[in-house]
């Protein structure tokens, strides 16, 4: 078998997803976010767009803590020109 113990040790969920127990594995990995470095890693970011062949390289993913990848994703306000 070609998957590793951890990876088969993952608890199944209703509907067993292989993205689930790669991330889940990667943030076992990295238990502290990589952005602010203070609070327990909740989420794999993914720096690639989907479609990408890299996209699931641990190269190119962050574990982030839930409001470090709420800041990622938030859109960027433009700034109001001055009167």
């Amino acid at each position: 078998m070609s998957n590793t113990r951890a990876w088969r040790a993952k608890p199944r969920t209703s509907k067993p997803n292989s993205r689930q127990k790669r991330n889940g594995l990667f943030l076992d990995s990295h238990p502290d976010c990589q952005m602010c470095r203070k609070h327990a890693a909740e989420e794999a970011h993914h720096m690639l767009p989907r479609g990408h062949p890299l996209r699931y390289f641990w190269a190119f993913m962050m574990a982030l803590c839930s409001r470090c990848h709420t800041a990622v994703h938030r859109p960027r306000s433009k700034p109001r020109a001055v009167d």
